[in-house]
């Protein structure tokens, strides 16, 4: 499976990027995921939100906004709406955006945000609405160890508004580990992007 999207975009080493170099604003986009999870070790009572959805592309391009009670933004109390920064710092972030280019293809490539704000509008328990929105968010490739890679690709998204129903997955936390962003301890929710 290859993906017949990106921009042409290839990296000094010279890998074609997935994710184009700029997508401009998408307005509003349905969610395809809309998920409250468990933080692994709080026994449920810490949570982590999760907000993906697939850009309006043939090429398979995801975002993915990821909130963690406790960390970054949200240290030393509970993820709710506001404007925020993007924690930048995969592992410990409470505001993340991460991206895949061209998922589930042979160039596959995931994305960590370097960049840009988040406001989120409404957030909360199973069954409520779950949405933000994106500006001006930059990304740069990360590898599997989740570090950036060198001269590796970038992205951006302009503007981004998304929306869904909140489900929640989960009963109480198992295992041990901690809060903290980017796809760290999380139950029974998959950590990967667009899943």
């Amino acid at each position: 499976m290859t993906s017949s999207g990106g921009d042409g975009m290839t990296t000094p080493g010279g890998e074609e990027c997935p994710m184009p170099t700029m997508t401009t604003d998408v307005g509003a986009l349905a969610a395809t995921k809309a998920e409250m999870c468990n933080i692994s070790g709080s026994m449920g009572k810490s949570h982590w939100y999760k907000l993906s959805t697939m850009l309006p592309d043939p090429s398979m391009d995801y975002v993915q906004v990821e909130l963690w009670d406790g960390a970054g933004a949200f240290k030393g109390g509970t993820v709710h709406t506001g404007t925020f920064p993007v924690d930048s710092t995969f592992g410990s972030c409470g505001v993340c955006v991460r991206g895949m280019g061209a998922k589930g293809a042979t160039d596959q490539k995931e994305y960590f945000a370097t960049g840009g704000t988040v406001n989120v509008t409404a957030v909360g328990g199973s069954g409520t609405t779950f949405s933000a929105t994106l500006s001006n968010i930059t990304f740069a490739e990360i590898d599997t160890t989740h570090k950036m890679v060198a001269d590796g690709c970038t992205a951006a998204v302009a503007a981004a508004q998304i929306s869904g129903t909140v489900m929640q997955l989960g009963g109480t936390g198992t295992g041990g580990g901690g809060g903290g962003g980017g796809g760290g301890g999380a139950g029974v929710c998959p950590t990967t992007v667009g899943d």
